[in-house]
């Protein structure tokens, strides 16, 4: 019975160490991400075919790409040291799963951050409706309502349908004859489409993507290892 007690607490130990230096590292790596970063367009050359209902794009070799993108909604101090750009989903549950993270990582340092959304739906049978969320927010935007559309957004995920976002836009108090009249203009679908493209000229494959300074960082980043990196940077 001792030697089994034993080998379990040797096994919890083994797995408390490796936890402890898989934090180490990625902590490292987001602080050596901010310290390499300083410029907002990124040189690339991209060549690719997208999936189902995506635009596709054909760049020059060495072609600028504009990581904050033109009227992408922001938040905090756009004179910051520190500037992340976000390419999500609104329904993709990695996304879903940031968003309080980067809420409450804003709450607690505006003026560290200059955070910049950009919208990347997926576009797959899984993440039905995404692009259609993406235009009813850039449309929440023009009322100066991008964020708590957002918000409601991912409160609310699903795989949304006009009636979906349409009820939403209702609930934060938008003029609704502005909202569907921005909803089917061509301008509005052009601004995510644009959004997509440059995000896949950048690498971006998933939600959600994370840009800290102009390196990329993939995946749903706990609080803990945001804070711990912008608490480095002097």
């Amino acid at each position: 019975m001792w030697k089994g007690t034993k080998a379990a607490l040797w096994a919890v130990g083994a797995i408390v160490i490796i936890f402890m230096i898989i934090f180490v590292w990625r902590t490292v790596y987001f602080y050596n991400q901010i310290k390499k970063g300083g410029s907002t367009a990124v040189s690339g050359a991209a060549h690719f075919t997208a999936g189902q209902n995506k635009p596709t794009a054909n760049l020059p070799a060495g072609a600028k790409i504009d990581l904050i993108g033109l009227n992408s909604p922001r938040l905090g101090n756009a004179s910051a040291k520190i500037t992340i750009v976000e390419f999500a989903d609104f329904t993709c549950p990695f996304s879903k799963q940031e968003f309080p993270v980067v809420r409450e990582l804003l709450a607690k340092y505006p003026d560290k951050i200059n955070f910049v959304y950009r919208y990347f739906p997926l576009g797959d049978a899984n993440h039905a409706g995404g692009k259609e969320a993406a235009m009813a927010a850039v449309c929440a935007d023009s009322q100066g309502k991008f964020w708590p559309f957002h918000d409601k957004l991912f409160q609310n995920q699903k795989n949304f349908t006009k009636i979906d976002l349409l009820s939403l836009a209702g609930q934060i108090g938008l003029n609704m004859e502005s909202f569907s009249q921005c909803f089917e203009s061509a301008a509005v679908k052009s601004k995510v489409e644009k959004d997509w493209v440059d995000g896949a000229s950048l690498g971006v494959s998933g939600t959600p993507s994370f840009f800290l300074n102009g390196e990329k960082v993939e995946g749903a980043i706990p609080l803990e290892a945001w804070e711990k990196a912008i608490g480095l940077v002097k």
